[in-house]
């Protein structure tokens, strides 16, 4: 056996040995990378599979679809982000330091987590035909689960009279989602304002005034 083939099937037994969820976690990686630069329709399992070094009868088992697979990812990038909003909160009492802290976390974690975030709103644009009606659903999910936990946040503000009573909490809630939506989706342009230190502090202050009872 030559060196390049004993290479190969070293690899192809240290394949075989990986274990069943480090092959998930493989999987799930190289398929966020290609939904992220081909988009969800153009993303083959045989694609996947390959950048994986695997079959596409091993990415069955795992996975019984390609849809599958990409509802699984948004599921945790639903989970995780969801998690970190509300571990983050949970030991604020002031409600304007909660919207605060998800505020800055909703953007920061634009940056930090851009590959997740843009393979959700990439999606949004190609789910809208029938057949992807389970991938819109997810998405959908995701946002109503961000309004609820958003307004929730505004109506304890209101309550305490941080807010103003007149603003409907959901609203807020949506407007606040837009903002980083609109965020996430021109960050691959390199807008220079982008760049400066206190740009995401300045923005975060714009977007919690209009929230505002008074000026505090």
């Amino acid at each position: 056996m030559s060196a390049p083939q004993r290479r190969r099937a070293d690899a192809s037994k240290s394949t075989g040995r990986m274990r069943k969820a480090d092959r998930k976690r493989q999987l799930l990686e190289q398929a966020k990378h290609l939904f992220v630069t081909l988009g969800y329709q153009k993303t083959t399992t045989k694609q996947i599979a390959e950048a994986a070094g695997v079959t596409e009868p091993v990415l069955y088992r795992h996975f019984e679809t390609k849809k599958a697979l990409f509802l699984e990812v948004l599921q945790e990038i639903r989970e995780a982000t969801l998690h970190r909003w509300r571990g983050e909160t949970a030991r604020l009492t002031d409600p304007l330091a909660k919207l605060h802290a998800i505020a800055d976390m909703y953007l920061g974690s634009t940056r930090e987590q851009a590959r997740e975030f843009r393979i959700m709103h990439r999606t949004l644009i190609e789910s809208d035909d029938a057949e992807n009606e389970e991938i819109a659903s997810s998405l959908r999910a995701f946002y109503l689960e961000s309004e609820a936990l958003l307004a929730e946040v505004i109506s304890e503000g209101q309550q305490t009279g941080v807010f103003r009573r007149s603003l409907d909490p959901r609203v807020g809630a949506w407007e606040l989602i837009r903002t980083a939506l609109g965020y996430t989706l021109t960050l691959p342009l390199d807008v220079p304002l982008y760049a400066e230190a206190d740009y995401v502090p300045h923005a975060i202050d714009c977007l919690l005034h209009c929230l505002l009872k008074t000026d505090v």
